[in-house]
């Protein structure tokens, strides 16, 4: 698995994130068909998982965290639906 970061992609959907809430960080990358964005806020990381055709595997999960934060799955506070997953990090 590889992470590859696409977030010049998204330049003006983060400028428009970035200038209007307290987020101060978002890197938007893909893993394979999923899409994963990483937002850092004053107190707290968010990392939010998604894909349109299938459902996101415990893997990539467990792969995403230990890359971008080097926290695992019992540590982090997730949130499943049918095609996203939503990952709030102290």
């Amino acid at each position: 698995m590889h992470l590859i970061d696409v977030s010049n992609s998204y330049s003006r959907r983060i400028q428009r994130e970035l200038t209007h809430s307290d987020t101060h960080f978002i890197k938007i990358y893909t893993l394979g068909n999923t899409r994963v964005v990483f937002k850092k806020k004053a107190n707290h990381e968010e990392i939010v998982l998604s894909n349109k055709t299938r459902r996101v595997t415990d893997e990539e999960i467990d792969f995403v965290l230990q890359k971008l934060t080097n926290e695992t799955r019992s540590s982090s506070e997730i949130t499943r639906t049918q095609n996203t997953v939503d990952i709030q990090l102290g």
